[in-house]
């Protein structure tokens, strides 16, 4: 997973979490709504890391440090198409993880929904 962009989500959670001052630089480098659901996950004792791209983040087990989940972050008011989502769905199965998509709606709040494959049989 991309490291640069995962110590830029570090950085701000950690100078979140004391008196620091956020600089511009690390304003101006940062999805927010990537760092509200990363802030959200730490906050609730996942272990987080930088995804695959913009728009994803990680979620690895505390004890054997393997990736267990991948989140997709959607903006509520962002036109998404079901191919997207469906290539996500593909890509985390294929890394044998869970997807979860996070829509952040206009205050912050995230509403997490887990997606799954499933097979229909005539």
């Amino acid at each position: 997973m991309s490291e640069s962009s995962e110590s830029v989500l570090a950085k701000i959670y950690e100078i979140l979490n004391s008196t620091k001052q956020i600089s511009d630089n690390l304003i101006y480098s940062v999805n927010w709504n990537k760092l509200d659901v990363y802030v959200d996950l730490r906050q609730r004792g996942k272990v987080v890391e930088d995804g695959i791209d913009d728009r994803t983040l990680i979620i690895k087990d505390k004890g054997s440090g393997k990736y267990k989940a991948m989140i997709m972050i959607i903006d509520e008011n962002e036109k998404i198409n079901f191919k997207q989502i469906l290539d996500k769905l593909y890509q985390s199965k294929s890394m044998d993880m869970e997807l979860y998509i996070s829509i952040v709606d206009k205050y912050g709040d995230i509403t997490y929904y887990s997606l799954s494959e499933i097979k229909m049989i005539k």
